[in-house]
């Protein structure tokens, strides 16, 4: 991450605790972790020899130098064999009976050696010569080569490069020690295993981790690491580098050098204020590669000095960066991060152990890698639990700050809808009070006006008189039929208009037919103003059917047909040819039809007598009106 806008300290309610005294509570904490992780270290390694070693072991060997002079070994004969390319050590055993035969085992550190027994040349058994002493050189030599009393063991090392060593050789009879041996090699080969087999699982992991993650640069960096880590355990098995001894000191290098790179640039990101060290860690990675690089092609190989400064400089870097990220992060976040810097500590530790390792004894030894590569795992798990933790807190405050602002939005969208409601209404009122006097003053105000000057002139019949008062009424019932329907279903709207004309029609001695669909009693409101249309247009046909049709009878059917309402007056009568002002009328129901989106067909009866009005609406009125 470039930068952070809020520490996590402060994410946890406290504040950066940059002014806090925490000393004691770090110096307790790395205090805790070193005191296990050693602990854990001695339990792998133990500082102890193996007592069935320590009981065979030859104590009195002597070295050959190159002018034939011997010197003698004091103490463990791990040393540096000198410019020669081929080294003698002679050792003395005393046998009682030879007859059991005799095995001679070597930890050495260098790829060749070859025993030699009373001047007699004895194979190497079971173990390949493989480097850095991971298993040992083991011999099993025959009775016949033995004899009662002082034995010669003489083992010729053989130098490659720069630097070769000789472990303890432990002379004995079969039986206990072949046990010893295989216990001893589980235990020096197991961790390089384990260290390849983790690192490797680690680096798929962390990058199978990155994707879209806010910690892509950590997973990638801590990739690095356990790449380096796994590469190292590679190294130590030597399994893939059958090549000469400076090309596989160059890969120990590079190894040890891609490790550190990815420590230092976790380390640089893990804690708060970083990155900052990028430039300086590309360029001090590259410039200490150059030396074990520019060896490989050579004969002899990375000079030993050259090869100790490299190492001394990558640790000396590498801590250098780690601890200034350690206190970077302590400054800004302070106690939060207390549990993180005290694993960090691990590294310096393990590095100048290994360090001094790898100047007394073997090169790039790595002895404490397979435990560093457990703290970086704890490092990493300490980490996303607490970020997990943190982020848990984050997204519990955005929960509920989202859903203060929900409720605080919904209830402006209740005031609003409520408000729109209101308006709504209020339109629909003064809309329906708007339509209901433009009706009373085209239609009915019309009406009435025409009556009143036809009786101030005199020439008002008192039937016509009395039909246009009838047409008034019967439009003014229109009407509020039409308001009274609101909210009912339309087969209560046809209801209301049935009781309506009903009575008119059987007055004048026309009988009076009524069926309707049982699929009428599930439509939703039509609406005031499509009821009101839909009664003047069948209030038109009745009227003309009772004025021109001379008929005897009238019926009304109402069905759905084809998600339509269907709505058919038909009379017995002298059928629409003879009819009285029918074009008129005909003309006022196909209008007020249309103004509903319906439509409206006139035809004959039944056998050709009598007029068939058939009106029709869509049922999306319906719709349209919820």
């Amino acid at each position: 991450m470039q930068s952070r806008a809020v520490s996590i300290a402060e994410v946890d309610g406290q504040p950066a605790a940059s002014d806090r005294p925490y000393a004691v509570r770090l110096i307790v904490a790395i205090a805790i972790v070193q005191l296990l992780f050693w602990g854990m270290a001695l339990l792998v390694r133990p500082l102890v020899a193996d007592p069935v070693f320590e009981q065979n072991r030859l104590t009195d060997v002597l070295m050959v130098g190159p002018d034939g002079q011997q010197t003698k070994v004091e103490g463990r004969p791990n040393y540096y064999l000198g410019p020669a390319r081929l080294t003698h050590f002679i050792g003395h055993k005393v046998l009682d009976q030879p007859a059991e035969g005799l095995i001679v085992f070597a930890s050495r550190f260098n790829r060749w050696a070859r025993l030699l027994v009373n001047g007699n040349y004895v194979p190497m058994s079971d173990s390949p010569a493989w480097r850095g002493g991971r298993l040992g050189g083991k011999w099993v030599v025959p009775p016949a080569f033995l004899r009662a009393g002082d034995n010669r063991i003489e083992i010729e090392v053989r130098r490659e490069c720069c630097r070769a060593f000789l472990g303890a050789v432990i002379v004995a009879p079969p039986g206990t020690i072949d046990i010893a041996i295989r216990q001893w090699r589980l235990k020096s080969l197991f961790p390089s295993i384990g260290l390849m087999v983790v690192g490797l699982f680690g680096a798929l992991s962390c990058l199978m981790a990155a994707g879209r993650s806010p910690y892509r640069q950590e997973a990638f960096a801590a990739a690095l690491a356990f790449t380096g880590m796994a590469l190292g355990g590679l190294w130590q098995v030597d399994i893939l580098t059958p090549s000469s001894e400076h090309v596989y000191g160059a890969a120990g290098q590079l190894t040890m050098l891609a490790t550190f790179a990815g420590l230092v640039a976790l380390a640089d990101r893990w804690f708060p204020g970083g990155p900052r060290f990028d430039r300086a860690l590309i360029a001090c990675s590259l410039a200490l590669a150059i030396a074990p690089l520019a060896a490989v092609p050579t004969t002899n190989g990375l000079p030993l000095a050259v090869r100790q400064l490299n190492e001394l400089l990558a640790v000396l870097f590498a801590n250098i960066a780690i601890l200034s990220c350690v206190v970077r992060g302590l400054k800004i976040e302070g106690r939060s991060l207390v549990p993180d810097a005290a694993v960090v500590m691990l590294i310096p530790a393990i590095s100048i152990a290994d360090l001094i390792g790898s100047l007394k004894v073997t090169p790039l030894s790595l002895n404490m890698a397979p435990l560093g590569i457990l703290a970086l795992s704890v490092l990493l798990l300490l980490g996303f639990v607490r970020r997990a933790r943190v982020l848990s807190r984050r997204l519990e405050h955005a929960n509920a700050l989202l859903d203060a602002r929900i409720a605080e939005k919904q209830a402006e969208l209740e005031t609003t809808a409520a408000l729109l409601r209101q308006r709504e209404a209020e339109a629909a009122v003064q809309g329906e009070r708007s339509r209901i006097m433009r009706d009373l003053h085209d239609g009915l105000g019309s009406q009435l006006m025409s009556i009143m000057l036809s009786a101030r002139v005199g020439i008002a019949e008192p039937a016509v008189v009395a039909e246009g008062l009838q047409a008034v009424i019967d439009e003014m019932r229109l009407m509020v039929d039409s308001m009274d329907s609101v909210g009912e279903s339309l087969s209560a709207a046809l209801a209301t208009f049935k009781a309506r004309v009903q009575p008119r029609i059987e007055s004048t001695g026309i009988a009076f037919d009524w069926q309707e669909d049982a699929a009428i009693a599930t439509l939703s409101d039509f609406g005031p103003r499509d009821v009101l249309q839909i009664f003047r247009v069948l209030q038109e046909a009745v009227t003309n059917a009772l004025k021109h049709a001379e008929c005897s009878r009238i019926a009304v059917n109402a069905v759905v047909s084809d998600h339509r309402l269907v709505l058919q007056i038909e009379d017995d009568g002298k059928g629409i040819s003879t009819r009285g002002q029918a074009g008129r009328g005909l003309t006022n129901m196909r209008l007020r039809a249309a103004s509903v989106q319906g439509e409206v067909i006139v035809e004959p009866g039944k056998d050709g007598t009598g007029t068939r009005i058939t009106l029709t609406l869509p049922l999306r009125l319906a719709q349209a009106a919820e």
